[in-house]
């Protein structure tokens, strides 16, 4: 468990390295990689987390890269009227508003 954390750390090092304006730490209780922006403010709650120390970087790139542009949905097919094929309705079968008069 010792070298578990003691390795931990010397990675965590390593990645604070490689992600200037991070804090980075190895939590040694959950056993995972955490990161927060260096002098994060309350409007700006940012934390990386991962499994790994790969996961954390991937997780602070996607941070610093901002949200994604939303996915467009795929186009759908034209809606098909069912009731093309229908025999055109007979004048008196129309409906008229209420209190409209013949």
């Amino acid at each position: 468990m010792a070298n578990e954390v003691t390795d931990g750390k010397a990675v965590a090092r390593e990645l604070a390295a490689r992600l200037p304006g991070w804090t980075v730490w190895y939590g040694e209780h959950t056993g995972r990689f955490w990161a927060t922006p260096k002098g994060a403010a309350k409007a700006d709650p940012r934390l990386a987390e991962g499994e790994t120390p790969e996961e954390l970087e991937a997780a602070v790139r996607g941070l610093v890269a901002g949200p994604q542009a939303p996915v467009a949905p795929a186009p759908q097919e034209p809606q098909v009227n069912q009731h093309v094929n229908q025999a055109p309705m007979a004048p008196e079968q129309y409906r008229h508003p209420v209190g409209a008069r013949n």
